[in-house]
């Protein structure tokens, strides 16, 4: 695209800006009606301000601004919106107290300026803003969707998990019993063989075991 080209389409654009916004003045030079809404030319540095220009780089989104400021550069018109000062939750570099810092930083030296003051500010939401609203909603949305999911996974996992403990903990409580093999074909036979006894004496409640020794006078006898 060849610099003619361009230079048409900006021209086209600026006519079709200009269109679209009504720029009026009232008793004085000084009272200007944008849109039919009320401002006063409070500060014009070398005649900064011109109608045409306004009316081509005016945005409804300024509205909400106490103050626009317009600079020029190369020709070109740059709008700046700031709020009255001491408006609560808005930063010292966005009152028009800060306008000298704005002008030494942003514009260019000497550059023509002027000052709007917005008799009849209004809150404006901005098209992007509108857009970024809907879209951290929509985020907002479906991460409540997706935790709530999650959490429905998880109090399944537990149920089922405390089924499967039940079941568990009721299979450990039931007694296991081992049966006992004892060595031998015969196990009456087995103990009825066997030579040990001990003897007993006393009630059935309290026994009092006797161990019987062998005399040894009885095995020098034998020998």
């Amino acid at each position: 695209m060849n610099r003619e080209r361009m230079k048409e389409l900006a021209d086209a654009q600026f006519i079709e800006r200009q269109a679209g916004t009504a720029i009026t003045t009232g008793d004085t030079p000084e009272d200007i009606f944008i849109n039919e809404r009320p401002y006063r030319l409070v500060k014009d540095y070398r005649e900064a301000y011109d109608q045409q220009k306004m009316a081509a780089r005016f945005s409804d989104f300024l509205e909400k601004y106490d103050f626009i400021v317009g600079d020029i550069a190369a020709d070109q018109l740059r709008l700046q919106g700031f709020y009255k000062d001491g408006t609560k939750g808005i930063a010292r570099s966005q009152q028009i107290s800060a306008l000298q810092d704005f002008l030494y930083e942003e514009a260019n030296f000497g550059a023509p300026f002027f000052v709007l003051e917005n008799l009849a500010p209004h809150e404006v939401v901005d098209v992007e803003e509108k857009e970024s609203t809907k879209s951290k909603r929509r985020r907002r949305q479906h991460r409540h969707s997706s935790n709530g999911s999650a959490n429905k996974k998880h109090a399944n996992k537990q149920q089922n998990h405390g089924g499967t403990h039940h079941e568990n903990k009721k299979h450990k409580s039931t007694p296991v019993t081992k049966e006992r093999i004892n060595s031998g074909h015969n196990p009456e036979k087995h103990v009825a063989n066997r030579s040990n006894s001990v003897a007993t004496s006393g009630s059935k409640k309290r026994r009092h075991f006797q161990v019987r020794e062998r005399s040894k006078n009885k095995t020098k006898d034998k020998a």
